[in-house]
């Protein structure tokens, strides 16, 4: 359930980073590729949480962190590497 849920977050959060990002559906133009950066970052410190979270006794809400950290790091990856 927890990887059912964490999945569901990656993918939402991967979807909503494209539409934002490059789609240019919201701006006439992508954003620039040193956004990738700042997103990788992001990711670790969504990663660091869902640690802590898991850690901490408040296993509820790691799902939702580790979701966060492999979508949003997925995200910049994969932007880094082919955009």
């Amino acid at each position: 359930m927890r990887g059912l849920r964490a999945g569901a977050v990656a993918i939402a959060v991967a979807a909503l980073l494209f539409l934002m990002l490059d789609s240019r559906a919201v701006t006439p133009e992508a954003a620039p590729r040193l956004v990738s950066l700042s997103l990788g970052g992001l990711a670790a410190l969504f990663g660091v949480g869902a640690w802590a979270m898991s850690v901490g006794g408040q296993r509820e809400r790691s799902p939702v962190l580790a979701g966060l950290a492999i979508g949003v790091g997925a995200y910049a990856l994969v932007r880094l590497l082919f955009v």
